[in-house]
């Protein structure tokens, strides 16, 4: 990553959750989790998540640790996405925070998360963005 850090996941900002009901083939059950993310540049955070069931094949996420409303997400194939706008969310080579529409995608069971910029880089600048790579575990 050289031209911005995705930081949404890192500081709390970002996080999926669970609302009424979870698909049946969905392993993330309602409950508190640990989510973990490592940005491009490692730097690694660690937040408590409560998961909640919203509906068929939706979750809502809550961040226990900065009591933040990180939105609901939806299955789209084997995944859950997350799309959020994140104020401050990134940070720009010259140190500025910046705001960012980020795309968050993890496994039905929680592993595998993503965050990437949903949209153009708003440090106006070309090449990687970085991304930020995190995972639910049970608390």
């Amino acid at each position: 990553m050289k031209n911005m850090i995705i930081g949404a996941i890192a500081t709390g900002c970002a996080a999926v959750g669970l609302g009424l009901a979870a698909p049946a083939n969905a392993d993330l059950a309602p409950g508190n989790y640990q989510h973990r993310s490592v940005m491009a540049n490692g730097i690694v955070t660690e937040n408590l998540m409560r998961v909640t069931n919203c509906g068929p094949g939706c979750i809502s996420i809550l961040n226990l640790t900065s009591n933040t409303d990180q939105g609901q997400a939806h299955v789209q194939g084997n995944q859950y996405v997350l799309d959020q706008f994140v104020p401050g969310g990134a940070f720009c080579p010259d140190g500025r925070p910046v705001d960012v529409f980020i795309r968050n995608t993890f496994d039905l069971d929680g592993t595998n998360g993503l965050a990437t910029l949903n949209g153009p880089n708003p440090c106006g600048t070309t090449g990687p963005v970085g991304e930020t790579r995190f995972t639910f575990t049970p608390a």
